[in-house]
């Protein structure tokens, strides 16, 4: 019942269309880029699609930023207008299970995209690498890594709209936070961990240094701590309104 209720919210705000857009721009990355110099890649040695994911994930990871920013931002805006958020708690609706169920749907949209970019990737190695076979386990495990990696920016981005009433704040917040952790030296391997930063690691650069349990621990810790924040921010808004 409370996803539905969400997925109402959201028919008319574009949330949906964004997301889609958002996911077939990043597809097109790689795929722009093969079409214009796809010899700079081919005379690579080494795994065709970490070749490819190594030039062209950072760019992509920011796009999927972006939109998750954007996302938050719009749901978080059908809440507040209006007076939306004030008289939701007047229904016999937990407020935390609204926030889950937003989280829920962005990490969905989320998925589709990362599916849809990992897709297209693969798409290119098979295409204008000859001796490229796609390894269905080794794809499905790099796609789900990508996607388990943000989760932490998604669960931070939806704290901090949650707070903001004003849309444009939570959003300047976001791209300050995108733009400021993005330009910290990438090599460093705490940085690498936190939110806005651990969506630029591949699965190939985990795995060639051992980090993957290290980033699928510290991922879901970061995750569970912002939710449980947010639960907390949630019930002394309530006490102090």
């Amino acid at each position: 019942m409370t996803l539905g209720l969400e997925m109402k919210k959201l028919k008319r705000t574009g949330y949906v269309p964004a997301f889609l857009a958002g996911g077939v721009l990043a597809a097109a990355f790689p795929l722009a880029n093969m079409l214009v110099r796809s010899e700079t890649f081919t005379s690579l040695p080494g795994d065709p699609l970490s070749i490819l994911m190594d030039a062209n994930w950072q760019m992509m990871a920011m796009l999927n930023i972006l939109v998750c920013i954007c996302g938050a931002c719009m749901m978080y805006h059908t809440e507040y207008a209006d007076n939306g958020a004030q008289k939701m708690d007047m229904l016999p609706i937990g407020t935390g299970n609204l926030f889950l169920m937003k989280f829920v749907i962005t990490a969905l949209m989320l998925a589709v995209m990362i599916a849809l970019e990992t897709a297209v990737l693969a798409g290119c190695a098979s295409h204008w690498f000859a001796d490229y076979e796609i390894d269905l386990p080794a794809f499905l495990k790099g796609a789900g890594f990508q996607w388990f990696v943000t989760l932490p920016t998604v669960m931070l981005m939806l704290f901090i709209a949650s707070a903001c009433k004003n849309m444009w704040i939570s959003l300047g917040l976001g791209v300050i936070l995108v733009f400021t952790l993005s330009i910290f030296p990438q090599d460093n391997p705490v940085l690498r961990l936190l939110p806005f930063c651990s969506p630029y690691q591949t699965f190939a650069a985990a795995a060639e240094h051992g980090r993957i349990p290290l980033f699928m621990g510290v991922c879901a810790t970061e995750t569970a701590v912002f939710g449980l924040s947010e639960l907390v921010y949630q019930k002394l808004r309530r006490c102090l309104s």
